[in-house]
């Protein structure tokens, strides 16, 4: 048979798994929608809420005297309290936030070194240091890609030219751009008009 679900006058205001019970019930989820949580969790969850000396209003009236007057002495006293992460980034990612006790000292976050006060061969140190743990990455090495040099544009091609015009700019050319073009002639056209007015040296 299924639990009931706790209402304000079926909890039991003392006892700290039970006494916020009824305030856990439909919450708020989505419109139209209401989530309760497994009797468990709902257990320590009012718990939690009991440590953190939460109070329930009407409830709190009800020990008022005639005047209205309510001592100190009859509150209750907060237990617990929440240590936000003292180190690393304050996001609900970081999970090193805990609840601990109210009276524990929280501890000293660690320094963060100021490194324009450091050496440089301090500063080398932490280097490799942050390279040791995969903080800094080293720079991959660079590549020697081969490249291909294309000739200028204005260079003469003897395949776009008669035998003639050829052998004249040949005639005209130095010994290197000579051997240039006869190259170009041998690996094209190779045409005998050229190639037997020069022969190869």
């Amino acid at each position: 048979m299924a639990q009931r679900l706790p209402t304000l006058d079926t909890c039991d205001p003392d006892d700290p798994r039970d006494a916020f019970q009824w305030a856990l019930v439909a919450l708020p989820f989505g419109p139209g929608q209401g989530m309760t949580m497994h009797h468990d969790t709902r257990g320590d969850w009012s718990k939690h809420f009991h440590d953190l000396a939460f109070v329930h209003g009407p409830s709190l009236a009800k020990l008022a005297d005639e005047n209205g007057m309510i001592h100190v002495s009859q509150l209750p006293e907060q237990k617990i309290k929440y240590r936000a992460p003292w180190r690393g980034q304050q996001h609900a990612l970081n999970a090193s936030g805990s609840w601990v006790p109210i009276n524990d000292d929280d501890p000293e976050p660690p320094p963060i070194p100021n490194m324009a006060e450091y050496t440089a061969h301090e500063q080398e140190v932490v280097a490799e240091q942050l390279r040791y743990t995969g903080v800094v990455k080293d720079k991959p090495p660079a590549v020697d890609l081969a490249k291909v040099a294309m000739p200028p544009r204005d260079q003469f091609n003897p395949t776009d030219h008669s035998p003639s015009t050829v052998n004249g700019y040949l005639m005209a050319a130095g010994e290197q751009e000579r051997r240039r073009v006869l190259a170009v002639e041998m690996t094209g056209k190779h045409r005998d008009q050229i190639l037997r007015k020069w022969p190869a040296e």
